[in-house]
């Protein structure tokens, strides 16, 4: 029975020395191909990143330019809206006095106009 149980014993010690070195295997196999695929994914990313560095700088001009010319418009709308309510100011102040001009201008002419219309 001793060697019954010894024999099991070493086939037991034989399998799990297997199943360690298919697992050793798998394991290294496993980081080489990790460590392939960092490297792939760092030359990506280099690659990117020099790719994108001009379109990058390109934008923010771009964008620095719109800004610019928004400011740019921005002041003339305000320069121009300045201009047309003083404008506006201006014209409602002179049709007031023409207006009061024109009612008096107009009831006077009226009165004349009757006066001269009965005789």
């Amino acid at each position: 029975m001793n060697t019954a149980i010894s024999i099991c014993l070493i086939l037991l010690l034989l399998v799990l020395i297997g199943a360690i070195i298919t697992l050793t295997v798998y394991i290294v196999k496993w980081l080489i191909e990790f460590t392939l695929l960092t490297k792939t994914l760092n030359e990506t990313t280099t690659l990117f990143k020099k790719e994108a560095e001009p379109i990058l700088g390109e934008l923010k001009e771009t964008m620095t330019t719109i800004n610019n010319l928004s400011k740019n418009i921005d002041g003339q709308v305000t320069s121009l809206k300045k201009t047309v309510l003083a404008a506006v100011g201006l014209v409602s102040v002179i049709a007031g006095k023409f207006k009061f001009l024109s009612g008096s201008f107009f009831k006077g002419f009226m009165s004349a106009f009757n006066l001269f219309r009965r005789k």
